[in-house]
């Protein structure tokens, strides 16, 4: 019984010692993570979930069989708001604590059931973002404002050091960045400029630092662009990280994607950044560091002199895949330049590159002609905010936009979000081929997260979609109140997501069984991306705390109207105007579905809009829309048949047959246009060169009101040959891939 005894105390004399242990001594008793990092690694304890950056939900609950059931279980005014909205970051949870910063670097340390704050530190200082915390060893670290790394104590707010001096010495650099800590040390990197002064001013570095967690001090640095800026430091800048690193934790080695070099494109004395010849290393790179020195282990420069702002800035991934029938492990990287890269984890070895988006010919340009070039992806565009990974699949958010340039400037007028495009591409991490993409009405900039069988994402109109990873099918659609360019935390029955840009930004939580009280409309059938015969198509609706009755044209109540159907119409959004289209294009009824007609054969878009009473708009709008490929019979050519027009034909006139080689790469087609005779038999060798879908599809003109041949839609590499006849009526007609209708055109010409 002594024994016994003795051996209790013994334990609670351990017990009470691991008690008093501080987090830094439990840190060295445990390594290099942090003990929060272990302890919490079900929930959300880094900015990417854990150290390979998957972004990848591995104790949730949610799934695409309860998704319906997510409703708000709390949210949390955003009331700091900078340039870019008020909030452009991943939240932590790390048990029951959310912490969130805002845009004017106030950081929050929130309860995860029911939003209350524990404590709040306000700043109060503009941050370009991304920004965000990272917690370690009992401290909060954050950015604050443009110039300074602070520590908090995780449990009261109060702040226990600042650095700024040895950071960012001069107002020419900043620091946009959320930080990751491993073994002791923080991790940031300056890059050129602020959003208080003019971005990429002369002189401005970018420069990766490690930081003492208890003091703040430089430990070590690395400068990812050279000190004299290729010959002109009075003229160029550039480099710099803009996401936190990959942190391989079996090996110690950490991967950062270094941004660009400016000027861009250049100018008026240097254009085409003839200031900065050469490569300019280390911009657009993958590289790979010692986390406890900063040594470089390699780099891999993926687009040398880059003139269009491109960068290489995505938080890279860590992943195992099998290539070219051999297993390896690999770092994955991407860009505003619209491409997803894989290289060899040890020796930076390029192993595939997919590209996604929307792009053309002139992306890859190193001498802009004379003039002004239309390039893209645009300036801000392709690849802009995390992606994710799970089980083989890489999910990759895109800005589908376009920029206009000449060799010294950027045309500024050209550039314009409201018409920009998103989607989401799945990738197979063994090849980069697509396996999967969807596409949105809106930009793209609320990067990608999985939970168990869903790929989750969100764009700047502020819709939140859920789609199965495996098939790509939408699932779920949640209606914001706000716009988003943030990204997610998820951990149990919870999602808590960032929504910063607008009239009412929130820090919002999502919660299996939470009461759903916020009206929401989506399209559940066709399913976005179906591809129907030719018809009838049938829209089914689900219209969710909103009162459909047929009171059309009566006075308005609130929380009660009904659905605005429309097919191949930009959807009517005026506030206090009847949101109705042309006859024949939209249909108003209480109904939650509603048949069209006589469907042709070719693409069409399928949208719905909860309206009042009076038809106006929702304020704000709510809406939902599918883009689906319908098939079936040629239909018939404009203008007189061949029979009826050999009035035209000279005498004894005889169909010709014609052959068309037509190719598609780099998400465009190698001709502009094509020149034919009148009711020639065509056949077509259509060459798809990509691993994304693409079609040919010939049409009265670029209005697309009647198809005169729909191609089928194929993923490359692959060849097939179409055969059609071409209208007898000699005139200009318009050609596309209807998968990527605004950027893969031309002029189908007959003579």
């Amino acid at each position: 019984m002594k024994i016994v005894k003795v051996a209790q105390d013994c334990i609670g004399l351990l017990l009470l010692i691991t008690a008093a242990l501080s987090i830094s001594a439990l840190a060295q008793v445990q390594g290099p993570m942090p003990p929060e990092v272990i302890q919490y690694a079900q929930d959300w304890p880094l900015p990417n979930h854990d150290y390979s950056n998957t972004r990848a939900a591995t104790n949730s609950t949610i799934t695409s069989e309860n998704v319906g059931d997510l409703g708000v279980a709390w949210s949390m005014p955003i009331t700091g708001i900078g340039a870019y909205g008020g909030a452009a970051t991943t939240p932590l949870i790390l048990g029951d604590t959310v912490y969130f910063q805002d845009l004017m670097s106030n950081m929050f340390s929130l309860d995860l059931q029911n939003g209350d704050v524990n404590w709040a530190q306000m700043f109060n200082m503009s941050n370009y973002g991304p920004n965000g915390p990272a917690v370690a060893n009992g401290s909060v670290f954050v950015i604050k404002g443009h110039h300074n790394v602070s520590a908090l104590d995780a449990s009261t707010g109060e702040e226990i050091w600042t650095n700024r001096s040895s950071l960012s010495p001069v107002n020419t650099t900043g620091i946009d960045i959320q930080p990751a800590v491993y073994d002791g040390l923080v991790y940031i990197s300056t890059v050129p400029g602020t959003a208080d002064i003019n971005w990429y001013t002369p002189g401005g570095r970018g420069i990766i630092y490690a930081l003492n967690q208890e003091t703040g001090e430089t430990v070590w640095s690395f400068e990812t662009v050279p000190e004299d800026l290729w010959g002109h430091p009075e003229i160029n800048s550039g480099g710099g990280c803009w996401y936190t690193p990959a942190i391989d934790i079996s090996t110690g080695i950490m991967y950062w994607g270094i941004a660009n070099p400016a000027p861009f494109p250049g100018t008026e004395e240097y254009p085409n950044g003839s200031s900065r010849p050469g490569p300019n290393l280390y911009t657009d790179t993958m590289m790979s560091l010692d986390h406890t020195t900063g040594e470089m282990r390699w780099f891999n420069q993926v687009y040398p002199h880059d003139l269009f702002d491109y960068d290489l800035q995505i938080a890279p991934i860590l992943a195992s895949a099998n290539i070219s029938g051999r297993q390896q492990e690999i770092v994955i990287g991407a860009g505003k330049m619209g491409r997803v890269y894989a290289f060899n984890r040890s020796t930076g070895g390029l192993l595939w590159v997919a590209v996604v988006g929307e792009h053309n010919e002139n992306d890859q340009l190193d001498v802009l002609p004379n003039g002004t070039t239309r390039v893209r992806p645009a300036v801000i565009g392709g690849v802009e905010t995390p992606m994710a990974y799970a089980d083989g699949v890489v999910y990759v958010p895109v800005i589908d936009m376009f920029t206009d340039w000449t060799p010294s400037s950027l045309v500024i007028s050209t550039f314009n979000f409201s018409i920009g495009k998103g989607s989401l591409f799945a990738l197979d991490v063994n090849t980069g081929k697509t396996l999967w993409y969807k596409k949105f009405d809106s930009i793209n900039v609320g990067g990608a997260t999985v939970v168990n069988d869903l790929v989750f994402t969100a764009t700047n109109d502020g819709n939140i979609y859920a789609f199965q990873k495996e098939t790509g099918e939408r699932v779920w659609k949640y209606m914001a109140p706000a716009g988003i360019n943030g990204w997610p935390a998820a951990t149990g029955d919870t999602i808590v997501w960032p929504c910063g840009v607008g009239r009412s930004p929130e820090l919002l939580a999502l919660r299996l069984g939470a009461e759903k009280n916020t009206t929401q409309v989506m399209v559940t059938a066709p399913v976005d991306g179906a591809v129907l015969p030719e018809g009838e198509v049938q829209v089914a609706v689900v219209a969710e705390n909103f009162d459909l009755v047929d009171r059309l044209g009566e006075t308005n109540v609130t929380g009660e109207g009904h659905i605005n159907y429309y097919m191949d119409v930009p959807i009517p959004i005026v506030l206090g105007r009847p949101a109705v289209s042309a006859p024949g294009t939209y249909a108003a009824t209480s109904n939650t579905t509603y048949t069209w007609k006589n469907v042709s054969a070719g693409m069409h878009n399928f949208s719905v809009q909860l309206v009042n009473n009076d038809n106006t708009p929702l304020d704000p709008p709510l809406t939902d829309k599918v883009t689906i490929t319908v098939t079936g019979p040629m239909a018939p050519a404009p203008g007189p048949s061949y029979q009826n027009a050999s009035a035209k034909m000279p005498a004894g006139a005889k169909k010709q047959n014609v052959t068309v080689d037509l190719v598609a790469r780099n998400v465009a087609f190698d001709k502009s246009s094509i020149n034919v005779p009148a009711g020639a038999r065509v056949t077509m060798n259509f060459d798809n060169q990509e691993s994304i879908p693409h079609n040919f599809a010939l049409y009265d003109s670029p209005q697309v009101r009647n198809a005169i041949f729909v191609g089928e839609v194929i993923t490359g590499p692959r060849t097939i040959v179409y055969t059609f006849d071409a209208p007898t009526e000699p005139g200009t007609y318009f050609f596309r891939c209807d998968v990527h209708p605004t950027t893969m055109t031309g002029q189908f010409i007959v003579t």
